[in-house]
């Protein structure tokens, strides 16, 4: 079996899943709850002034809380997509509104003790994926 073969063969076994991971059906049914419904908001994490310098993550101040609130989340069904690039980190968080991610941001640990901030905004598929479509 030749490399491009093995990947076509993973990617048509991990999509679906991805999919019902990415849409949040996998962590609810997992979590024995319900998909969180709402919109979506691309949430931006950022170095914050409490970041200690030279000092790994798991070595700052609220990381492993702040990890365990992303999990709390990813179980409820709340975070759709999540990534690392560069010395950042992103969430799809799904909200019943702004106020209502903002606020469930500001109460991370990781936010409250600064070695975090955060950039929130709504975001609006206009293809549809794996997130799909909020239509009126």
């Amino acid at each position: 079996m030749t490399k491009q073969s093995i990947a076509k063969v993973l990617l048509a076994a991990v999509l679906p899943v991805a999919a019902q991971i990415v849409t949040g059906t996998a962590a609810a049914a997992d979590a024995g709850g319900v998909a969180a419904a709402g919109k979506d908001f691309l949430v931006v994490f950022s170095l914050g002034p409490g970041w200690i310098a030279g000092r790994p993550p798991g070595e700052q101040p609220s990381f492993r809380e702040h990890g365990q609130n992303l999990k709390r989340l990813r179980d409820a069904g709340r975070i759709v997509l999540g990534a690392r690039y560069s010395d950042k980190g992103m969430i799809v968080l799904r909200a019943e509104s702004e106020a209502a991610a903002r606020a469930e941001l500001e109460a991370d640990p990781g936010v409250r003790s600064g070695i975090f901030t955060f950039d929130l905004n709504e975001l609006r598929v206009f293809y549809d994926g794996f997130l799909g479509r909020q239509r009126p």
